[in-house]
Order: structure tokens, then sequence, then C-alpha cells
């Protein structure tokens, strides 16, 4: 039995050591179950560098429960080791983003991720699972280090005239070496004292604006040859400087003011605008309320303040800015404000009875402190502040207002005028005048001085008006008063005249031409014709009228005296003052007569002596002198003259018949040259002249003549009558030439003038042709003139002739558009269709026996029973009245509209129809027309309407008496309405258009 023990006891023992022999071995065993990719065991990794390591079984078996296990980073104290989660199952960080260590499965795998790796993530990660069932693991141990990086700002800029530096950031553990280029060239700082490498960039010295360009900063790691570069583009600028600092300014309220500032700067600075105060710069202007009233411009740098208020009095500060730098400037701006007047003020007309005191406030507020005064409207200059020098009464002094205003640096002014003794004629407009600094301004009062009405106004000139024959006469007289007042008219037998009376009418109203509001004027206009016995037998207008003007203050009488207008006197003292072949020039005295309307004329009659051609000539004003000049007589003859004088009622007596006698004729009236003293051209010049008088004689010709002045010989060229100007040519630049022209006729030439004309020609060179090329320029032009003449002529021509073919189908375009033979068309037997046919027009026969038979036009009467038989035709030939006969055998019937028959005459029908010229046989039934629309043509005689064309429906057609010229076929078809329409020209002789639609329409019996 102990043996039996002992036995077991030593199975059991064995069996025991080698379960711990396989559990002590486990470990080796498993490991080879799982592995990593990559395999390696340490992993160096740089900093800032992301690693990604995945846990694998071998390819045959399966893995579950995959887990990674990181170094505990949060509890460094704790041997346990941290699990890694899912980047699903991670909560994200405070600043939302995720965790930078988490696992990521993929099936059979599990990938760990550690990104921008620190120095806590450094130690021993573990992958920990079950493969085939048997726990297994696999770990490996991160390492971190210092790796290369370059860092630095592709964009940089180096101050001109400076040291500046370019920055550049290059590190590695170890530390690496660091190399720069320029525009792709090494910089070799030991050969150049202009560069120098420090830890955080390189130093350029004394920079210049060839230090533009493309840098490059390199790094290289000696021990691994890692190596790493940064672009960087460098541009040179300059640091603002002032140039414009902004200085005090002044606006002015309600206007637009600027403020100006300029920085000097490259590149270009940019502007902006504070508002602050004398020490420091507050809030940029576009950001402060009512911020659109300020305009900064951004690229020269000036302020503008639109709409100025009292309120933008402040300090302004103006900073230029570029890359470099800053640079600022201030300047106070100040507000005035222009003088304005205030109604809520104190701002009041005044109104006094005559002999009280008058006393007037004129009240503004402006800035600064306005200079006030008074300037009465009419007089030539304003008051003086103080007693008047010329007018004791009047005084005028300035003072401050007790009024406030709401900017307290604002203290309303006032100016007071105060009048003793007043009297009418104190009442007047009075302009009461402020002006400051910022500008002036005016407003008008008034001062009203109440009394009784007087007629001093009135000029002695109204005194006395005058009346005559159909024409009414407005009395007129003038006054002063306040209150306004009433006037009332009587006649001179004492009879008062009623406003309501039909044969006067009164008028009343203010007459404020002095500025005076108490001055008025009243008009009585008188509505009756005079005659000799009176005005229709009721009263003769002629005689004294009595105005009377009233008021509360008291009333007072006028006297005005209408007389009768007389023609004028004869006329006295006719005597010639001048005669030439042509001409007479006589003087006259007006009459010396007492007359209310006064001689405004002269008119003369004229005849040649022995015949009773009368000319007449009116008017010679008698303002332009009494000297009156009679033309285009003929020389070395009698005339008879008779002058007379006029004034507004007409023409007064013949004065005695004067027979006075032209000279003989002689040679034409010295020449007036008009043409300018400044030549266009520098090598020829062109002449004007006017047309003298011919002496008797037609002119024939004309000399003209030119010289340099100071030379003794005349260049001269003869010129057809029908011309009055002509160009000089082959002259010499920049010169002085004295030129005349004399006129020729069958006596001779007319006098020289003395002096001569002058001119002077452009400077410039002239060159070998200058003359030539003068001449050619002058016929060039009148070529250019003669074809643009032709060209003018064409169009009006076309014009008239497209009218024509639109109004009445005449013309050549009608004959363009109709054909141009009047002969037949269609051989002989041919019938045309003449249903409804009111005429139609022969053209003679193609049968020899008939041929050269006159064109005749027939017309059909259609009131003849039976209708279609052509036994009421009327043929007209050359324009005769028309007789009754029918066409003979074999004769054309000419439908075109270029044979157009004569006109009819009142009362009487034509028409043509829209065919060729067709033979009509004799005893043929009539064919009918097909015609689907007419236009009639009708005129008015006497400018009478002599009736419309009736509802085209009824078939009816113009009546009787009316004129019909011509038949225009299918032209607007026109919708029947109760009313054709007609041309709105009427007149002698004027046609209106009417159209019809529809089937034949027949005339009615003519």
């Amino acid at each position: 039995m102990v043996m039996l023990f002992v036995d077991k006891l030593v199975l059991y023992f064995n069996l025991l050591c080698f379960n711990l022999l396989i559990y002590s071995t486990s470990d080796v065993v498993h490991a080879q179950l799982l592995q990593g990719i990559p395999s390696t065991r340490v992993k160096q990794v740089a900093y800032g560098k992301t690693i990604a390591v995945t846990c694998s079984p071998d390819s045959t078996t399966t893995a579950i429960d995959l887990k990674w296990y990181g170094p505990n980073q949060y509890f460094p104290a704790s041997n346990e080791k941290y699990l890694i989660k899912s980047k699903a199952l991670m909560p994200l960080e405070e600043d939302g983003s995720s965790s930078r260590i988490y696992t990521e499965p993929n099936g059979n795998r599990l990938k760990l991720i550690i990104s921008e790796i620190q120095s806590i993530d450094t130690g021993t990660y573990n992958c920990t699972g079950r493969v085939t069932n048997i726990p297994s693991s696999w770990s490996f141990e991160l390492q971190a280090f210092v790796g290369l990086k370059v860092e630095a700002d592709g964009q940089q800029i180096l101050v001109h005239g400076e040291n500046s530096k370019i920055h550049c950031s290059v590190t590695a553990q170890p530390p690496p070496e660091t190399s720069w280029y320029f525009n792709n060239n090494y910089i070799d700082t030991q050969a150049s004292s202009r560069y120098e490498v420090v830890t955080d960039g390189l130093i350029v010295y004394g920079v210049g604006f060839g230090d533009n360009g493309t840098y490059e900063c390199q790094g290289t790691e000696l021990t691994t040859g890692d190596t790493d570069k940064k672009r960087i583009t460098v541009k040179v600028v300059t640091r603002p400087v002032m140039a414009v600092a902004p200085v005090n300014t002044t606006g002015v309220q309600s206007r637009d003011a600027q403020i100006l500032c300029s920085v000097n700067s490259v590149p270009p600075p940019t502007y902006r605008w504070y508002l602050g105060n004398s020490m420091d710069y507050g809030a940029e202007v576009g950001t402060i309320a009512d911020h659109n009233r300020y305009r900064p411009s951004s690229t020269d740098g000036t302020l503008t303040i639109t709409n100025v208020q009292l309120g933008d009095e402040k300090w302004y500060w103006c900073e230029g800015r570029n890359e470099a730098d800053n640079v600022f400037g201030k300047a106070f701006f100040e507000v005035q404000m222009i003088p304005t007047f205030e109604r809520s003020l104190n701002l009041n007309n005044t109104e006094t009875r005559e002999g009280n005191k008058a006393i007037m406030i004129c009240q503004c507020e402006a800035k600064p402190n306005p200079k006030m005064r008074f300037h009465r409207v009419g007089y030539a200059a304003p008051y003086v502040n103080g007693v008047q020098p010329n007018d004791s009464r009047i005084n005028i002094y300035e003072k401050p207002s007790s009024a406030s205003h709401e900017n307290q640096e604002i203290i309303p002014q006032e100016v007071v005028i105060e009048i003793e003794n007043t009297t009418p004629n104190d009442t007047a407009n009075y302009t009461c005048i402020a002006e400051n600094s910022a500008g002036r301004n005016e407003t008008t009062m008034i001062i009203i001085i109440q009394h009784q009405p007087n007629f001093d106004l009135t000029p002695p000139s109204l005194l006395t008006q005058c009346i005559w024959e159909e024409h009414p006469r407005n009395v007129t007289v003038l006054l002063s008063g306040f209150p306004q007042p009433s006037v009332s008219w009587a006649r001179s037998d004492g009879k008062q005249i009623s406003p309501d009376q039909t044969a006067f009418k009164q008028y009343f109203e203010p007459y404020w031409e002095n500025g005076r509001r108490d001055e008025w004027m009243a008009n009585l206009e008188i509505n009756w014709e005079v005659t000799k016995g009176g005005i229709q037998g009721q009263y003769n207008p002629v005689g004294n009228y009595f105005p009377k003007a009233s008021n509360n203050l008291g009333a007072v009488d006028f006297t005005i005296n209408v007389v009768e207008a007389q023609l004028p006197g004869r006329v006295g003292g006719l005597n010639v003052t001048a005669k030439t072949a042509q001409s007479i020039t006589l003087f006259a005295r007006p009459p010396v007569e007492e007359n209310c309307i006064p001689v405004i004329g002269f008119e003369i009659m004229y005849k040649l002596h022995g015949t009773n051609d009368v000319h007449q000539i009116a008017l010679f004003p008698l303002d332009a002198g009494s000297s009156m000049k009679i033309d285009n007589l003929k020389s070395g003859s009698s005339y008879s003259v008779l002058v007379y004088a006029r004034n507004e009622r007409g023409r007064g007596e013949y004065s005695n018949s004067k027979i006075i006698e032209t000279l003989q004729s002689t040679v034409p009236e010295v020449v007036s040259i008009t043409s300018s003293t400044e030549s266009l051209s520098n090598v020829s010049h062109q002449v004007v002249w006017e047309m003298p008088l011919d002496g008797g004689e037609p002119i024939t010709q004309y000399l003209v003549s030119w010289r340099e002045v100071g030379a003794t010989v005349w260049n001269s060229r003869e010129i057809s009558s029908g011309s009055l100007w002509w160009t000089i040519p082959n002259l010499q630049p920049d010169t002085t030439y004295e030129v005349m022209v004399q006129a020729r006729n069958r006596k001779g030439l007319s006098a020289k003038p003395n002096p001569p004309s002058t001119f002077r020609t452009r400077p410039g060179s002239t060159g070998p042709s200058a003359g030539r090329f003068s001449n050619l320029s002058l016929s060039v032009e009148i070529h250019y003139l003669v074809i643009i003449g032709v060209i003018g002529l064409f169009i009006i021509l076309v014009a008239i002739d497209m009218i024509c073919f639109c109004s009445r189908d005449w013309g050549l375009l009608a004959c363009i558009c109709t054909g141009t033979s009047s002969s037949p068309k269609h051989p002989v037997g041919d019938i045309i269709s003449l249903d409804g046919a009111d005429s139609v027009t022969t053209a003679g026969s193609r049968d020899p026996a008939t041929h050269g038979q006159e064109n005749k036009v027939y017309q059909y009467n259609s009131q003849q029973p039976g209708g279609n038989a052509l036994t009421s035709f009327r043929s007209a030939a050359n324009g005769s009245a028309f007789e009754e006969e029918k066409p003979s055998s074999h004769e054309y019937i000419n439908t075109s509209r270029l044979n157009r028959p004569p006109v009819a005459t009142a009362g009487q029908l034509s028409r043509e129809l829209p065919e060729h010229n067709r033979p009509y046989h004799s005893g043929q039934p009539v064919p009918q027309p097909r015609v689907p629309s007419r236009s009639y043509s009708r005129n008015q005689y006497a400018g009478e309407d002599s009736g419309s064309m009736v509802n085209q429906q009824q078939h009816n057609m113009p009546s009787a008496g009316d004129r019909v010229d011509a038949y225009r076929p299918n032209i607007r078809p026109y919708t029947p309405t109760s009313r054709y329409p007609r041309s709105q020209q009427y007149g002698m002789n004027g046609a209106s258009n009417y159209r019809a639609n529809g089937p034949a329409i027949r005339p009615t019996v003519i």
C-alpha cells in the first residue's frame, strides 16, 4: 500500500513539474503567435511626427480580443499599463479635437496610431490577444528625438537704409548646418561683410533696393544627411515719412471741407483718420456715428468732411502706414457758421403812424460774430452804424442778443434801426446785412408808416392823357397811402363812375417798383369810341376826370385831363441835303404844334415825274434823325416827292410836292471791303466787299489791287461783276499788305479808297508751290461746292418725285412702277373686263386706217338702262368738253395710269383702270373690271366742304359739284365706316382722299 501510494505521488509530482514547465515557457511559445508591422522592437521617431504600428497574427492563424497598451503618461508612478482605445470610443479633447493616440481595428488586425509625438509618449507599447485560444503578446519601445526643421514666413521685408534681418529658424538634434541663397546664388558670408548668419536668420547690412528678390534658407543634419529648406520672397520698403502734415483747417457749416495729409513711402502707404484730442488719437472716423459724412481717401490721404456740422470741430489725426512702420500727424478743425436769420428769433416788420418813432430789430446767428448793418433798398450805400450824417433822425447800433443757442460758443447778435419823427417817405424795404469770415447773408424787412393817401407819385407826364377814335385809353394815376386806400372816379360833369358801369373799367393794384408797400396804381379804362358828337350820343370822354383816394386817416382829390389826340400837321422845311445819280437824301423838320402824342417818324411817297408809278417808303423813325434817303433811282431823272409825319394815331398832311432831279450817271461809289484783316492762310488772302451804288450805270467788273506795305507798285486782277469776293494768291507769310477794290461801269472806275484796307498773312513757310497750291485749293473748293449743289438738287428732285408718286401717282417713279409705254401691249381682239367702269381712255389704234387718232376719254353713264352696253359714253379729246360718242371698232382703250386724261371740270368724274391698253370691239357686251379697292381724290372749292363720302355699303359716290381728280386703285384698302377719311388740309383746290372697299361703286349722274 505504501509503495502504491509513493508511485502515485511520484506520478503526480512529474505531471506537476511538466505543467509548470509548460506554463513557464508559454510566453516564449505565444510570442511567436503575434507580430508587429513594422517588426522592429525599437522605433526612433522625431518629435512632432506620426507613427502607426499594426498588431497582427501570422497568416495561418486568427487572433481575437486584440488590445494595445501603452505607458501610463497620466500616472507615471504606476506600473500598470494604459489601455489605448479606438478613436470612435475616445472622448474629444477640450479644444474639440480627438486624442493623438488611438487604435483602429482592421479585420484580423489592430493598428496603433501615435500622432504629433511628444516626450511623454516615449516608452513600451504592448499588443495582447488570443491566437488559437492561446494568450499571446507583442511589444515595442518608442524613442523620440529632435528632427531637422526649417521654419520661415514666405513673405518678408527689409527696411531701406537700415540693417535688417530675414527670419528663418533651423532646428535639429544634433545641431544642423545653415546655408543661404539669394536668387539661386550661394551667399558666402565669409567673403561678404554685408551678410551675417545668426541663429534665427540672416542679417543684411545697409539694405538697398537691390536686395529685393528671392532668398532660400537651407538646413542640413550632417549625421543623417537630412536636408530641408524654405523659399522667402523679400521686398525692400522705406519707413513712412510725413510729407504734408495736417494743418489747422477752417470749415463752414453745411458745406464740404478737406484736411490734407500726405506721406511718402515705398510702397505707398495706406491712410487712416482718427478723432481725438491734442494729446492722443481716439476712434477711427469710419467707426463713429454719422461716419458716412467722413470720406478719407485711401490713396492721397485727404479727409473730406461733407455737410460740415458744428459738432465736427475737433482734433483729427492722420496715420500713414506700410509694412515697415506708421507715422502720425494731427490738426484742429474749426467750424464757422455763415450768418443765418431765424424767424423764430426777433425778425419782424415794423408798422407805425406818421410822426411816431419806428424801431426795427434784426437778429442773426453766426460763428464767429458777424458785422451787421442796414441798407435801405434803392439807396446807393448802406447806413453807417450810429447817427446818420445826412439824417439825424436815424440811429443804427449793434448789440449781443439775449437769446441763446444750443452751441454755447454761438451768441446771437442784433442790429437795431431807430427812426424819430417818421414821415411817409420812411416807408421802404430795409435790407439787414450780416457778414463774417464764413460768408455774407442778408434779409429784407419792411418799415411801413401809416398815412393818409396822396398823389405825389403821379409824374407830370400823366397829368394830361390822350384818347382818340377807336382807341380805348387807360387813364393812370399813382398814389401812396397806408392802410391801403380805395379809389373812386368822377367825370367832368360831376357824376360818379360806378365800378359796375360797362362803359368804364376800373383797376387797382400795388405799385411796389420802389420797394415801398404803400404805393399803388389806379387805372380807369375808357372803352367808348370817340366821335365829334360824343360817344354814342351819351358822353364825350374828353375833359377832366377826378380820382379820389381815401383810407381811415383821410382822403384826397386829384385831377387828370383827357384830351383828344390829333394827327400831325404838315411837314415843314423839306430840303435836299445830298444827291447822287441813284439816290436823294432829304431833311425834314417835324410839325411844330401842341399835341398829346408825339411824332414818331416820316413816310415818303415819290414817283418819276410825269408818270403814275408811285412808290412809298415807311417809316423813317424820328429817333434816327430827320435825314431820309431814297435809293435805286434813275440817273438824270426828275422825281416828285411828298413827305408826311406820322404819330400813334396816324399820318398827317402831305408836305408840298417837291421836284428833285438826280445827277447824271457817274462812276460807281467807293467800294467798302468787309473781309478780316487777319488772313487764314500764310500764302493767300480772301477779299470780300459790298456791292456799291453803281452811279446809274451797271457795274461791269471789279478791279482788285494789292501790294506790300511800303511798296510802290500795285498788283491788280479784274473780277467779273457777278462776284463779291476773290482770293489773292502768291503772298508771303507774316507780311502786311494793302488792298483796295474798285468798281467799273460805262463811266469808268470808282474812286480809290483813302486809305486802302490792310491785312496780314499768317506766319509759316511757303514752300516751292505755295501760290500754286492756293489757287488749287480754291478750285478744289469750288469743285466740291458744285458737287454738293448737284447732290442736293438731286435729293430734292427725288423727294418731290416720291411725294408726287405717293399722293397722285405722278412722276418718274410712277412710270417705273406701272410701265412707260402707252401703246397697246395685247393683240388686237383682246377684250378688257370693264364691269363697273366709270371711264376709259383710248390711245389710238393699230389699224392703219385709224392710226394717229387722238386720245379720248370715254365716260360711262351708270344710270343707263341695260348697264352692260357702251351706249352712253361721252368722249373728250385734248381737254374739250364731253360729247356723246361711242368707241369705234378696234379703238384701243388705254387704261394705263401714265396716259392720264385731262383733269375733269366741276361735276365731272374721270377714272383710270389698272390694266394695259386693250382693244374694244363695238357692239360687244361691256366686261366688268376686277377692282377690289379704290381711292378717290376730291378737291374742295373755295374752301367749302361739299359733303363726305357716305357709307360705301349704300354704293354712293361724291355728290354733284365735287371734283375728283384721279382714281388710284389698290392703295391702302379702307374698312368702311359711317364717314370716309379725309385730309385735314382744306382750302382752295385742297384735296382730301376718299377710299372705298368691296364691289365696284358707280358714280351718280353727272
